[in-house]
């Protein structure tokens, strides 16, 4: 007996010790309910179409379209069909600045002033030291600033020229803040090192080796291929296109890659094989390790559900933890697409999922990307679902309560201290551009920024309110010592306070 429990609890312990180094064995088929899964999805969160890859030990094992690309024409999306994935895209331009550090081009921490002499920030500080790897780990102070470039009629060198007529929010590497300009720059940087175009850069040093064949980087190079979605918006109930003139090419860097499950599949496998695909080493494996390391915390530090870590952001990517496994992802958004990609270096497992509207915002993604890390990890199934659900009620009742504060701070029987004449006219700021506005009769004013229209309604004393573009925007105008209307300040989400001047006439 003595004999058979010692070599009982022999073996034992081996399965134990091994467990414990390999982690939670692998589930027996983990594409189990899964197709039934994302078509339930589609049907909860409405969304049109869909297309999903998973990737495992350098393999594609899974690549599926789902619903429509063309909802009028009833055309299916494909695990073919290209994808504008928008800010997914950071992670090619992180990968880019590697490869240039691996050629010996590019030091992480040397001042990109030396590299780019006529980059310019308002604050002078954060100009003489910001690095390159501190242009794409969102912590160089300065805001979104989104609305310079959305559907502006701007190419990359002049948005490039304005950076230094926006002001920093933050000092320099004081707080995390999502900055798509920023990312624009390593753009620019990776032209002025390379010699080469941005979108050339990628095409030679990423999508070649990665067999990426059919994703391109601009939107004229999309309208020419045979397969891609089209975006829809909800209005009461119904599909509408919502187009394509968000101008994000200008911003190639930050958002403009557009892809297909399948090769964003190849993507991945090379993220999961440190920097190697097939006999490629297309990123050294220091070198990418840098794009996976976490260089900032993400702030307000939030784990709204438990199975979450705080979140850290490296170059191009955001770390965590799910359910205690590190976890790297992005996700991205631009005129009504949505797209997901995660992976599990330990486990050697990720999976992309793109989509053609914003009406589910991320909702869907994440349930699909959350229910496909429980079964990989082989953890019992949450209903991200109905918890996502809820955290969209949750949203929608924030929202309301956010609408019923602004009537409720309102003051009542207020007038503008001016003509309505008075405030009519052209406003302009050096880096956002310039907005006409026009009085109508019934005391409101119309106006026109970046092409989009909008209007302003008297909200109390000499400040009035916006509507398109401007939802909600509050436009403070401001008297000058003549006691005319010199200029409006604009409270900008995720920038701050704008200000305009008033142009004068000759």
């Amino acid at each position: 007996m003595k004999p058979t429990f010692l070599l009982t609890f022999f073996l034992l312990t081996v399965s134990l010790f091994a467990q414990k180094k390999t982690g939670t064995p692998p589930p027996a088929d983990p594409l189990s309910g899964f197709d039934s899964f994302v078509n339930q999805m589609l049907i909860d969160w409405r969304v049109p179409g869909a297309s999903v890859a998973i990737v495992k030990d350098g393999k594609l094992l899974y690549a599926k379209g789902y619903g429509f690309k063309d909802v009028k024409n009833n055309l299916p999306v494909t695990e073919k069909t290209l994808f504008p994935i928008a800010s997914c895209t950071k992670s090619f331009t992180s990968a880019a600045l590697a490869i240039l550090a691996d050629e010996g081009k590019l030091d992480w921490n040397k001042p990109i002033k030396e590299y780019l002499p006529d980059f310019q920030l308002q604050d002078e500080f954060a100009t003489r030291t910001i690095a390159a790897r501190d242009l794409v780990s969102h912590r160089t102070g300065l805001a979104r600033h989104d609305l310079t470039w959305l559907y502006a009629n701007l190419d990359r060198q002049s948005l490039y020229q304005r950076l230094k007529y926006l002001p920093l929010s933050k000092p320099l590497y004081a707080q995390y803040q999502y900055n798509n300009l920023m990312f624009m720059t390593a753009g620019v940087l990776i032209e002025r090192i390379s010699g080469k175009s941005w979108e050339n850069f990628l095409r030679e040093k990423i999508l070649q080796p990665l067999n990426m064949n059919q994703t391109v980087l601009t939107y004229p190079e999309l309208f020419q291929k045979d397969d891609y979605a089209l975006s829809y918006r909800d209005n009461n109930g119904q599909w509408v296109e919502q187009g394509f003139g968000s101008n994000v090419d200008a911003i190639g860097p930050a958002g403009s890659v557009k892809s297909n499950a399948v090769e964003m599949a190849n993507w991945l496998i090379m993220q999961l094989n440190k920097g190697k695909f097939g006999e490629k080493q297309v990123v050294s494996e220091i070198n990418l390790k840098e794009n996976h390391t976490p260089q900032i915390i993400v702030s307000p530090a939030e784990a709204p559900f438990s199975e979450l870590g705080y979140a850290a952001y490296g170059m191009g990517w955001s770390i965590n933890t799910y359910r205690g496994r590190l976890r790297l992802a992005h996700n991205g958004s631009i005129e009504g697409y949505r797209s997901q990609m995660a992976f599990f270096p330990n486990e050697n497992i990720g999976i992309v999922i793109l989509t053609n509207t914003g009406a589910a915002d991320y909702y869907f993604v994440n349930s699909v990307c959350n229910y496909f890390s429980d079964k990989w990890l082989n953890l019992p199934v949450i209903d991200w679902s109905s918890r996502l659900k809820i955290a969209q009620a949750e949203a929608k009742a924030k929202q309301e309560k956010a609408k019923e504060e602004n009537t409720a701070k309102r003051k009542s029987n207020t007038a503008p201290s001016h003509a309505a004449e008075a405030y009519a006219g052209t406003y302009e700021h050096p880096a956002y551009g310039s907005f006409v506005l026009e009085p109508k009769s019934d005391g409101t004013y119309v106006g026109a920024f970046h092409g989009l229209p909008f209007t302003l309604a008297h909200y109390h004393y000499d400040i009035f309110e916006g509507t398109g573009i401007f939802d909600r925007t509050k436009f403070d105008f401001r008297i000058g010592l003549t006691g005319e209307i010199e200029r409006v300040v604009l409270s900008l989400t995720n920038a701050g306070e704008i200000e305009f001047k008033k142009s004068v006439k000759n």
